[in-house]
């Protein structure tokens, strides 16, 4: 009798604990992983801990004031937080998800509220407004917020805005995101180790992005300022045979495309500048005089005076008939170099510290068809990476191992003829891909991709089309592969996609999974789970070509 009497008392005193505002919520929530603030810098301990609410982080208006610089007043009556920093003006109201920003009202993802008799406020929201950087580090639950540096690239503004973190003494950024700003795209971070995940992107520090990269970077933490200097130089090009090497002092990567009457390749690349010796040689002609215009479909101007001399001119009878380069552009800063074709030529591009080497071949006329003719492509390649994985892995590998493996499998029947867009790390425009498939009268055309999104849960299977005549086979290949997959089912869908688009015969485009999801990616990456996803598509070409050829 006395134990039922207790476990009733101690009930009753938990039933009335519970009752009182706030309690409740502190018990469930006292299980939970701290957050930490990492402020400009330094480690931040509020006198009440972050909460997160609705997916948003909140912190103590102290937070907001001292570590920002923020001017904060409080208005009882009104139970509303003023915030003023520089120009901008904020006003948030307790419990109430509508705010004003410099007058205009918006919408909170979650409201102000009141802990342990402090206000708390909604950290990314605040910070952005005020023109401040903010980050989530989930493996250490940080929240980092710092001023937002200016940063210069080669003396001008980034084209697209640059995330910076500080972190103690460091500052971080994403290493691919600064490469391409200074022309060198096909950038590839090599030390996994030394690189944190903020906000589902890896951030690297500074001062080893400058030496990995090569040029200068610096950061003046007295006035917040980044400075990044990394101009190559065009030193000249050769003519080796049927090959062209292109030799600059840092890599970049160029944007190539292909002109006719007469045929030739234009490459230009960015954030590159004649050598002295070379722009002295052009005379007294300015950069800005010898340059062309800008697009693919325009003319490819490198200038009479950059033209080689009769004794540098390649030997006859190689597919090269003269070089020619220029300082395209001086903002920004391009080199264009033009290579002119004795016959239309198809070109690969091979990478090296000092320069490019463009190897060409004569295009061949497509092959006759012998049996029913699969065109298997392997999206993305060369400069063009495609979708980054969780591990640093690139879609461009991805496809070109499943694409193999596809081919391989489709050869075991006698009556397909299979042929691969690329068999090697190259580039292939989208029309060329397509003029690929179209020239060849394919039978079928099926393009190999893998997905990614910013949330790292994001997964499935999906998988397109665009024409009517592609849909049975769309059907038909999506059922194979998520039946081998096993992701979730992210189904069939008609789109536009360039190359299942402008191809005349049933084509598809598989997305597999998301290289941006840790599980997912495991098995994206695995040998084995390739060999799987390839026979089953083979063994949804076979169903179809059996069903409907």
């Amino acid at each position: 009798m006395k134990r039922r009497l207790l476990l009733f008392f101690v009930l009753l005193v938990l039933l009335v604990l519970l009752l009182i505002p706030g309690w409740a919520a502190a018990a469930g929530s006292a299980n939970e992983e701290p957050v930490n603030l990492m402020i400009n810098g330094q480690a931040v301990q509020p006198d009440v801990p972050p909460l997160i609410q609705n997916g948003r982080t909140l912190v103590p208006i102290r937070v907001i004031a001292e570590g920002l610089g923020a001017d904060v007043k409080w208005d009882e009556a009104a139970r509303t937080a003023t915030i003023k920093r520089g120009g901008q003006k904020l006003v948030l109201t307790l419990d109430s998800t509508a705010a004003l920003v410099n007058g205009k009202q918006v919408k909170l993802d979650t409201p102000p509220v009141v802990r342990q008799q402090r206000m708390l406020l909604p950290l990314r929201f605040v910070a952005e407004s005020l023109g401040v950087t903010v980050g989530w580090n989930e493996s250490s639950r940080t929240v980092i917020a710092n001023e937002t540096p200016s940063v210069l690239i080669n003396g001008k503004s980034p084209s697209k805005p640059l995330e910076f973190y500080r972190m103690g003494n460091s500052l971080y950024v994403s290493a691919q995101a600064v490469a391409e700003q200074v022309g060198w795209k096909d950038f590839a971070w090599k030390h996994p180790d030394e690189t944190v995940t903020i906000d589902g992107q890896q951030v690297v520090p500074l001062d080893r992005l400058e030496k990995e990269l090569g040029g200068s970077m610096t950061w003046d933490k007295r006035d917040n300022r980044v400075e990044i200097e990394r101009l190559s130089r065009f030193t000249g090009a050769a003519a080796e045979g049927n090959s062209v090497r292109i030799d600059t002092t840092l890599p970049v990567t160029p944007a190539a495309f292909v002109l006719e009457g007469p045929h030739r390749i234009v490459l230009d690349l960015p954030q590159t500048e004649l050598d002295d010796d070379l722009l002295a040689a052009l005379g007294s002609q300015k950069a800005d005089e010898v340059g062309g215009t800008d697009g693919q479909n325009q003319p490819d101007q490198a200038g009479d005076a950059n033209q080689m001399s009769p004794s540098d001119k390649p030997a006859a009878g190689t597919l090269i008939a003269n070089i020619r380069y220029s300082q395209y552009s001086s903002s920004p800063k391009t080199v264009r170099v033009v290579i002119e074709l004795n016959q239309k030529s198809q070109y690969n591009l091979e990478y090296t510290n000092d320069g490019i080497t463009v190897k060409l071949t004569p295009a061949a006329t497509a092959p006759g068809k012998t049996g029913f003719l699969i065109v298997v492509d392997a999206g993305h390649g060369g400069h063009d990476n495609g979708a980054g994985g969780a591990a640093g892995n690139v879609e461009k590998d991805f496809t070109l191992a499943v694409a193999k493996k596809l081919a391989a499998e489709l050869k075991k029947y006698p009556e397909f003829q299979v042929e691969m867009t690329r068999t090697t790390d190259v580039y292939l425009t989208l029309a060329q891909r397509v003029a690929f498939a179209n020239d060849r009268k394919a039978d079928l055309f099926i393009s190999i991709h893998a997905n990614s999104f910013t949330k790292p849960t994001a997964g499935g299977t999906e998988t397109f089309y665009y024409n009517a005549n592609s849909e049975a086979l769309a059907r038909i290949v999506h059922r194979h592969l998520q039946g081998a997959t096993k992701f979730p089912d992210r189904g069939v869908k008609q789109t536009a996609f360039y190359v299942i688009k402008n191809t005349k015969m049933p084509a598809v485009l598989t997305e597999t999974g998301f290289l941006s999801n840790p599980t997912e990616n495991a098995q994206l990456t695995s040998p084995a789970f390739q060999d799987k996803v390839a026979k089953a598509l083979a063994a949804a070409i076979r169903e179809y070509y059996l069903t409907y050829r």
